[in-house]
């Protein structure tokens, strides 16, 4: 029988069946729609499947990244949105995914589309681009209180470093954090990370905001990543990835009036992992998931969001193979990127080996993050 809905609070299963992604770069030399159209068609070609078998699609974007009013009407078309439903969500391309694997799993649609691109329409290089997207980040907060004393991402990020270093933290211990993730990331094709570097090297790059140091902060990157999911019964008809999300979960986290951000970070994260883990079926998570991709934005929020993941025991080689933000982190195509390294690592995997895939939209920062968590087991 092909479970549509949930059952007994348990989601109906969600089949990965392609997907694909540009390289990533500093910025692209393309418009955004020449983006989503090459990953969407290679996406679509990787399961067999045509446009019009698509039944929704949902596009992670932001139209002050994109530099145009309504910028979802450019790449509607190439997501394949053109006449059929779809929309877009100004998040994490983890809460595309989400948003697509609930349509499938309500039995609303058999296939549908997720799409993530990232590709800031800016002529700044360098400090100066860091500056811009700073800029964008200041005007997601609230304009009355938060934006005038200069509320930035990187000010939350340093300002919970600062309080992590009040409370038995060591900043040589977030140096050697950061410098493990980033080794992981070296050598690897989706990586912009090129060099290995010590927990000293860490400490000695260029100064970011309060104790963060550059080498403290996501890579950023630039492209796109387009996820193509089915019903299990449309899945079995095509080839494809031998994955299937069998749980999911979102959460949104404390606001800047409060001091949950601060205080305790992965209060949302632990909200999203126990609706995934509830939906999946998983009581013991320590015990039955085997790999974790998860997006730690700096060091003093690792070990935090790995509690708040409940897997805080889960040996060293089992999480973040390829150092996820410390490699690359391209955005509101994040979430995206973390499925695609763990569909990597399953492929690599015995059957039904089970990832958990979290990632965070980080706008604001360490205020009001939006976590999400997928359940993806191998087949």
């Amino acid at each position: 029988m092909t479970l549509t809905g949930s059952e007994r609070g348990r989601a109906a299963p969600v089949a990965v069946v392609g997907l694909a992604c540009t390289p990533f770069v500093p910025e692209h030399d393309a418009v955004l729609d020449e983006l989503v159209y090459d990953v969407v068609s290679r996406a679509l070609g990787e399961a067999a499947l045509r446009k019009q078998d698509i039944g929704l699609t949902v596009t992670a974007s932001m139209d002050i990244y994109d530099g145009r009013s309504i910028s979802s009407g450019l790449t509607n078309s190439a997501s394949g949105g053109y006449l059929q439903d779809s929309y877009r969500l100004e998040s994490d391309s983890g809460t595309a995914i989400l948003a697509a694997a609930e349509a499938i799993s309500s039995g609303d649609v058999e296939v549908a589309v997720a799409v993530g691109v990232y590709n800031p329409e800016s002529t700044s290089r360098g400090a100066q681009r860091r500056a811009f997207l700073e800029q964008i980040s200041n005007l997601a907060f609230d304009p009355h209180f938060a934006r005038p004393v200069g509320l930035t991402a990187e000010a939350t990020y340093a300002l919970h470093t600062a309080w992590a270093l009040e409370h038995d933290v060591e900043i040589t211990e977030l140096a050697d954090i950061a410098a493990v993730e980033i080794n992981k990331s070296v050598g690897h094709f989706r990586s912009v990370r090129r060099d290995r570097v010590t927990g000293a090297d860490v400490l000695s790059a260029d100064p970011a905001n309060g104790a963060l140091t550059e080498l403290m902060l996501p890579a950023h990157g630039t492209g796109a990543v387009a996820v193509v999911l089915a019903s299990p019964a449309r899945a079995a008809r095509l080839q494809g990835r031998n994955a299937v999300i069998t749980g999911f979960g979102r959460g949104t986290g404390g606001y800047v009036h409060g001091t949950e951000w601060l205080t305790d970070v992965g209060a949302s994260t632990r909200h999203a992992a126990a609706t995934a883990y509830r939906n999946a079926g998983i009581t013991t998570p320590a015990e039955e998931i085997d790999l974790l991709e998860f997006t730690a934005p700096t060091a003093s929020m690792y070990r935090p969001l790995l509690g708040a993941l409940g897997l805080d025991g889960l040996a060293a080689d089992r999480i973040n193979r390829w150092g996820s933000t410390a490699g690359i982190y391209p955005g509101l195509a994040n979430g995206a990127v973390r499925l695609a390294d763990a569909l990597d690592r399953l492929d690599e995997a015995e059957a039904q080996t089970t990832a958990v895939v979290h990632s965070v939209d980080t706008v604001t920062g360490a205020v009001a993050l939006d976590s999400t968590v997928l359940v993806v087991q191998g087949v």
